[in-house]
């Protein structure tokens, strides 16, 4: 297990790099025209998404190359939520440079995301709650 968190914290460092290059490439584009600029509200948003986005994938490879280290409960913890919170800053980045070029298709995407996340929280709260069946723990009769 700890060979498998060391990859996952060179991958995961690795991933860190791209958003951080896009933050330097948003600050100071390579390119000139009013096809390459975005507005200052936009390009502000998009250094503080990309910026978190770097900051959460570098916090993931940091916590899995402290379980490679010391696998610990707390330290699988650790992971466990700099892996969620990676995802979902991933997630926001995605959807951002789909909804400047395409504002439409972002609502739509998140009108069908929504009601499918609501449905998922209420199975997992409902599993929740009975989380042993009624019949574990009994020994039962030989026969």
């Amino acid at each position: 297990m700890r060979v498998i968190a060391a990859l996952g914290a060179l991958c995961f460092a690795y991933l860190a790099v791209i958003p951080g290059a896009v933050v330097g490439a948003t600050i100071d584009p390579a390119c000139a025209g009013s096809s390459c600029e975005y507005s200052p509200p936009v390009t502000v948003y998009l250094v503080i998404a990309f910026g978190a986005a770097t900051l959460a994938l570098a916090g993931s490879a940091l916590a899995l190359a402290l379980f490679a280290l010391r696998p610990s409960a707390s330290n699988g913890r650790m992971v466990g939520g700099c892996l969620k919170a990676s995802a979902v800053l991933i997630g926001v980045v995605l959807l951002s440079e789909l909804a400047l070029p395409h504002p439409i298709a972002a609502l739509v995407i998140v009108a069908l995301t929504i009601p499918v996340a609501l449905i998922g929280a209420a199975r997992r709260a409902d599993t929740s709650i009975r989380a042993r069946p009624p019949a574990a723990g009994r020994r039962r009769a030989p026969g």
